[in-house]
Parts: C-alpha cells; sequence; structure tokens
C-alpha cells in the first residue's frame, strides 16, 4: 500500500508535474496573449489612420428656445401690479438679440403701438436709425396681425 501511496504525490504535498501537461497550457496562454496583442496593435493603427471630419456648421437661422427670467435681464417686470390691465392683454413677447449676443425682451401688449415698442426696445439696446425703421415696421406687422387688421 506503501508503494502505491508514493508515485501519487510527493513529500510536502505538492503534485508530480513532471508530465509536461502544463507546460502545453502555459505555452497556449503565452501564445494567445502575443495574438491578443497583435490584435489590439492593429486596431490601434487602424484607428490612428482615420482623418477627423470637420465639425458640422451651425445654422445661424435655427431657433433657440431660452426661457424668459422674470426681473432678471431684459425681463418686463416692474414692481406693483402688472401694466397690463392699462394697455390691455399680452399678445406676444419681443426679443431682441444683439450683435454682442445679449437678448432684449418686451411684452407687447395690444394697446401698444409700433413706435412704442421699438422705443422700449431702443431704450434696452441702442440700434441705428436703418434697425430702428425696420423693427419699428415689423413690429407693426405683427401688431396687426394679431389684431386681426391686417
Amino acid at each position: 500500500m506503501e508503494a502505491a501511496a508514493s508515485w501519487r504525490c510527493r513529500p510536502g504535498g505538492r503534485l508530480d508535474m513532471s508530465h509536461g501537461f502544463v507546460r502545453h497550457i502555459r505555452r497556449n496562454q503565452i501564445a494567445r496573449d502575443a495574438s491578443e496583442g497583435a490584435v489590439r496593435q492593429a486596431r490601434g493603427r487602424a484607428r490612428g489612420r482615420l482623418t477627423p471630419t470637420p465639425p458640422r456648421p451651425r445654422r445661424p437661422d435655427q431657433q433657440v428656445y431660452r426661457p424668459r427670467r422674470p426681473g432678471g435681464p431684459g425681463g418686463d417686470a416692474s414692481p406693483g401690479p402688472p401694466p397690463s390691465d392699462a394697455r390691455g392683454p399680452r399678445l406676444f413677447c419681443l426679443e431682441y438679440e444683439g450683435d454682442d449676443g445679449r437678448v432684449t425682451a418686451v411684452i407687447v401688449h395690444q394697446g401698444d403701438s409700433a413706435e412704442e415698442v421699438t422705443r422700449r426696445v431702443c431704450a434696452r439696446s441702442p440700434l441705428e436709425p436703418a434697425l430702428r425703421r425696420a423693427l419699428c415696421q415689423r413690429v407693426q406687422d405683427e401688431l396687426s396681425k394679431r389684431r386681426g387688421t391686417g
């Protein structure tokens, strides 16, 4: 019985690795690691060859939503009762974006005139006379559309 037990394990409780099976497994692992490294390196080289595409041009005519901030810059909030009682109901909010990117917002009521609205916009964002006339005409068109007279 002692003879049979001696060939199964060596002193110290270690397995007999002299058969070479583990060497084959280790060689396969090394070959697999080398192969994966080559594939990773080839992917990296392929990625470097691609030419980057230029960014898509921004469309300047695309409308951008900018929520109103009551009492903030461009807002039409003033202390006291709302002025809509004297000038009638609100028709629309006119937003003007200047060359510096600053947005001026003015609430237009039914009783407002185009000249008065233009004056309020120009008080916050000065305009050249030609732009002032164009704005006045555009406000007049919008007012007549919304009042049903145009």
